[in-house]
């Protein structure tokens, strides 16, 4: 949720703002913790840190999130190093690879100037920062560990960006392979087979069963391609605009194929295993964490079962229970986070966790690409093969006929 606040500083000076809040009672606590008093703490608005606000972020000029990553790296070096916040913004604001790096800088900048905490700024940037971001930010403010927690963040921020790197190019080949194969045969339909059909359909003998089937494919393609082509913009039209009520039913049957189901589930546990990790090693309570995870987790299912999971710790009871019912999540993460649980070693058994996932994640999706690419390779081939032949076989029966 969304909060306007209103408070005084310790030096008197009245002060503004939003924040973004589990509840109201969140909001008071974090505005203890950063040494303000509260005078008024409304609701304005639910949070849009969601997917939609991601979306809209994409037109709206702000930094990639790469860039974020490297802003965060490089501050939390200058902190480290002895420079002031103002200073070490001033100075990355100066050296900005970007223009759009360079105003969101200077904005944070001259939030901080007029009297807001660095959390603070952070909130008013527009979805620049997740809400996981300044919750963690915050935290850093109050403990004084910002350089600590700032270094923290660039990291996990790297390995899900390797990651997802790593995810791009593996599939781009297969998906390449797709297009060219879409594009050979459409070819072989549109432009081959036609120049052959008058000269089997002439000659008065029987054409073979195949070469019917090609021809009948390749006077239909013929015919029907304006249809084709407006029934496949429809359905990405559909699909764009239906995607808020389309998106759980399709996340669903990808989860439950067999391969591509796999990989989701790992995806979605190294995300769950690292990010409630990082929360809760900088300070973040529990409750709180889950609920945050939940709302960045990117998939409706998990989000779900996070969602069930706040529920159970909020009554008293432990929070894997849901988690292993929803069967997204491996049991093994579930034994191991119980003995963490347990020991109270949670963190340290999530970041174990996510390091072991993470590399499972890796081989899983090689293995599973490599397969692809000579499958699509034979498949192709033999369509192709399919097409020539059965044209050639009509044009043998017509040489035998000749004879």
């Amino acid at each position: 949720m969304l909060y306007r606040y209103k408070a005084l500083t310790r030096a008197g000076a009245s002060l503004s703002g939003e924040m973004e809040a589990l509840d109201r009672t969140t909001v008071l606590q974090d505005l203890h913790q950063l040494g303000h008093f509260p005078i008024e703490v409304m609701e304005i608005k639910a949070s849009a840190s969601g997917p939609n606000r991601a979306r809209s972020s994409l037109f709206s000029g702000l930094p990639s999130s790469r860039q974020i990553t490297l802003f965060t790296r490089e501050l939390g070096m200058l902190i480290k190093a002895g420079l002031p916040l103002d200073q070490a913004l001033a100075f990355l604001e100066r050296d900005a690879g970007s223009k759009a790096l360079g105003r969101l800088i200077g904005r944070i900048g001259g939030e901080i100037s007029s009297g807001k905490s660095f959390c603070e700024a952070l909130e008013l940037q527009g979805g620049a920062f997740p809400p996981i971001y300044s919750r963690m930010v915050r935290v850093a403010e109050a403990s004084g560990t910002l350089e600590t927690v700032l270094e923290r963040i660039a990291t996990g921020r790297e390995k899900s960006q390797k990651l997802k790197s790593m995810a791009l190019s593996e599939v781009l080949y297969p998906c390449l392979l797709i297009v060219m194969a879409i594009a050979a045969v459409t070819i072989m339909l549109t432009v081959v087979v036609p120049r052959f059909k008058d000269m089997i359909s002439n000659a008065g003998t029987k054409i073979p069963d195949q070469a019917r089937f090609v021809i009948g494919a390749s006077d239909w393609l013929l015919a029907n391609w304006e249809y084709l082509l407006a029934a496949i913009a429809a359905t990405i039209i559909i699909l764009v605009l239906g995607w808020s009520k389309l998106r759980g039913h399709v996340e669903n049957l990808l989860l439950r194929l067999p391969l591509i189901g796999s990989i989701l589930k790992l995806n979605l546990t190294v995300r769950f295993c690292r990010t409630l990790g990082m929360l809760i090693e900088n300070g973040i309570d529990l409750p709180s964490a889950m609920k945050l995870v939940g709302d960045v987790i990117g998939n409706k299912s998990a989000s779900a079962a996070l969602e069930r999971s706040y529920d159970a710790l909020r009554k008293g009871r432990s929070f894997l229970d849901p988690l292993a019912q929803s069967a997204i999540f491996p049991p093994v993460l579930i034994n191991m986070l119980r003995v963490g649980e347990e020991t109270g070693s949670l963190s340290s058994s999530l970041q174990h966790m996510a390091e072991v996932f993470e590399e499972k994640l890796e081989r899983t999706v090689e293995r599973t690409f490599t397969i692809f690419e000579p499958v699509i390779i034979l498949l192709v081939s033999g369509i192709i093969a399919f097409i020539i032949v059965s044209i050639l076989s009509a044009v043998i029966s017509i040489n035998d006929l000749a004879i």
